[in-house]
């Protein structure tokens, strides 16, 4: 990943739950229960709440103590939290183990929906670097079914925003922009959701300047075949493996000259030998 340069993770609590789980994989070389479990990264509910922390709180805690745990040293997660507020963000910073003088480096915001949170978490990533390598965007659950027609035109329209305002720093850096889609489950959004991926798909093919993380792909096969991946019949939110699946395809993407996932991911090693680092990325 030190290789690849700086990516950005913008989304609601899937998204979270998904970094989360990135974040420890890499950390460790390993992910933990698949179907979550006691402390699991990818459930706040196991995070028993206290007086004066909430589950969010805890969960929170309990990532930058994975880091410590499993990251080598001068690795850490830097966080702020505020679920008040709706106010989530998280820089990890890994340190290679074979080159003490580089890191990887993982970020998250959290954005719910409509056009102006999704360039605001654009706008916060260029304000903490410039060398961005990938740009990571989702935003689904958060729009009520009534509203599901806006989400293409949300996104197109923050892409469009974005290379006009960051076009200089985004042709220096080789940064991209990728829509991660959407992942919600329950049939009676499906049709919707698909019509809402086809727009941005189309955008995409057509203009160049924006990447497709088909996610969607992946949960729609596991649905199809009936498997349980969700907490609940109603929910968004889905057990580890399903996470584990969306970022063993990420790797695969982004490490394509690796052999084996965990070797990409690099507990020891968190770079990508096979993909060369954008135009004017730092180690740092």
């Amino acid at each position: 990943m030190a290789d690849v340069g700086p990516v950005l993770f913008a989304g609601d609590s899937v998204t979270r739950y998904q970094f989360m789980t990135f974040m420890h994989f890499l950390a460790s070389g390993k992910y933990q229960h698949p179907f979550d479990g006691s402390q699991s990264l990818s459930d706040a509910t196991e995070h028993w709440q206290t007086k004066l922390l909430n589950q969010y709180d805890q969960l929170w805690a309990h990532a930058g103590d994975q880091v410590e745990e499993h990251g080598s040293s001068g690795s850490g997660l830097h966080y702020t939290h505020n679920r008040s507020a709706h106010l989530e963000r998280a820089h990890l910073s890994l340190r290679l183990q074979a080159d003490t003088s580089r890191k990887a480096h993982l970020y998250y915001y959290y954005l719910g929906r409509g056009l102006d949170e999704i360039t605001g978490a654009i706008k916060w990533a260029m304000g903490q670097r410039q060398d961005w390598r990938y740009l990571i965007v989702n935003v689904c659950a958060h729009y009520e079914k009534n509203r599901m027609g806006d989400i293409s035109g949300d996104v197109i329209a923050a892409v469009q925003w974005a290379h006009e305002t960051y076009t200089a720093a985004f042709a220096e850096a080789g940064t991209q922009l990728v829509w991660k889609s959407c992942t919600t489950p329950q049939d009676n959004v499906r049709e919707r959701l698909d019509e809402e991926e086809r727009k941005i798909a189309e955008y995409a093919a057509a203009t160049g300047s924006l990447l497709v993380y088909d996610t969607r792909t992946v949960i729609q096969a596991a649905t199809n075949q009936h498997l349980v991946t969700t907490w609940s019949p109603g929910e968004v939110h889905y057990l580890q493996f399903m996470y584990e699946q969306w970022n063993d395809l990420l790797l695969n993407i982004l490490c394509p000259d690796r052999e084996g996932a965990a070797s990409a991911a690099g507990a020891a090693d968190p770079d990508c030998e096979g993909v060369p680092p954008p135009s004017g990325a730092e180690g740092e």
